[in-house]
């Protein structure tokens, strides 16, 4: 699968050090300039440390977006910001059958109706369970908690949904 990611999965799998996480899910894994500038304009941050290694490697590709795309998805949906409108463009001028990684309610919103494949970071994680790239529900949950103390945002309904999902692989 080609995957468009925007920053939020980079930022928080990148806190956590698991950025790694994406290789063996994703055939291509892509981001737009603003994405990248987003990231790393903390550089010594972990994120900022794995994103420019996994470039540097080849595995995440670097694509600037049309202007006149961005800016037309920002007319389109102003509350979303430039990232976001970058990944939808990106996604719609190069990649059409690729699935976007957003999380914002308001962006996912965007992208859908462009008709993307929208999923968000727990559709990645879930992934990496499902494959047993992460061996177990205490790992998955390890990150997911960690990930909301570090301010990520999850309603108690999608955290719930969450725990059942795991419960329903592991059987």
């Amino acid at each position: 699968m080609r995957v468009i990611l925007n920053a939020t999965p980079l930022i928080y799998l990148g806190k956590k050090r698991r950025m790694e996480l994406l290789r063996p899910i994703f055939k291509e894994a892509i981001i737009p300039v603003e994405v990248e500038r987003e990231i790393t304009r903390i550089e010594e941050s972990p994120e900022a440390v794995q994103l420019r290694k996994a470039i540097h490697e080849g595995w995440i590709r670097v694509r600037q977006p049309s202007e006149d795309r961005k800016r037309h998805i920002i007319n389109l949906f102003s509350e979303i910001d430039e990232g976001e409108a970058a990944v939808i463009a990106v996604a719609l001028e190069d990649y059409e059958e690729a699935s976007v990684i957003i999380d914002d309610a308001e962006a996912r919103v965007a992208a859908e109706y462009f008709g993307l494949d929208v999923h968000g970071t727990l559709y990645v994680i879930l992934e990496a369970y499902r494959r047993s790239i992460l061996k177990s529900k205490k790992e998955v949950v390890s990150i997911v908690n960690n990930m909301i103390k570090r301010g990520f945002y999850l309603s108690t309904e999608v955290y719930a949904r969450l725990l059942a999902f795991l419960e329903e692989l592991a059987e």
